[in-house]
């Protein structure tokens, strides 16, 4: 378990860390306007939505905007490569304003995402705390009969949590992920079953 926890977590600052140096701004922006237009379809209320939205950026994740600004105000040389004739100086020069830009997109989309979960927070805790005392319940039923919790169904069910936990926090770090705003109650179901099948079968050691 502790290397699955580990690779996880590489996978996911890896995949924050690199995507702003590997892809575009017109992809990034693109994945961001398919999930904003998916949230008003879903949630209606664009001023509601415009709104919450800003204010999770402001709050939040503002100082990456000011960062990201100030990192491509130092290092972008482009206007003093672009009547130089050095085309290649040129390319690297613009260098650092693509990073900041795609960083700011990064920013956005993580607000834009959090602002989802909120919004589907109220769905997603209910069957949450219904699985875990079906959980606990189904524990006592095993107790009651002398059935032994399955280890088998135990790792499975932890993997699998564990996994689509992290599948989360990597939907809210890297854009590119593409799990649709409707998805998001399955996903939430899937985290909600493998919880209440790991309660059930932990082992007794």
């Amino acid at each position: 378990m502790g290397k699955y926890f580990l690779l996880w977590v590489v996978t996911i600052i890896l995949a924050t860390v690199l995507t702003p140096f590997m892809v575009g701004t017109g992809v990034m922006s693109s994945r961001i306007g398919v999930d904003y237009r998916d949230t008003l379809a879903v949630f209606g209320g664009k001023s509601h939505i415009d709104q919450a939205l800003v204010a999770i950026y402001q709050d939040n994740l503002a100082m990456i905007g000011y960062a990201a600004n100030e990192f491509r105000d130092r290092h972008d040389d482009s206007d003093y490569y672009r009547n130089s004739g050095d085309p290649i100086g040129e390319a690297i020069g613009v260098i650092p304003a693509d990073i900041a830009a795609a960083v700011k997109l990064q920013a956005y989309s993580a607000a834009l995402r959090w602002l989802i979960l909120k919004e589907w927070t109220v769905w997603m805790a209910l069957p949450c705390v219904l699985a875990v005392l079906v959980g606990l319940m189904t524990r006592r039923l095993k107790r009651d009969t002398f059935e032994p919790p399955r280890p088998p169904v135990y790792n499975t069910s932890a993997h699998l949590l564990l996994g689509s936990m992290f599948l989360t926090v990597l939907w809210l770090a890297c854009p590119l992920v593409p799990i649709s705003v409707v998805a998001i109650p399955l996903l939430s179901t899937l985290i909600c079953i493998t919880l209440s099948m790991a309660i059930a079968n932990y082992p007794d050691y």
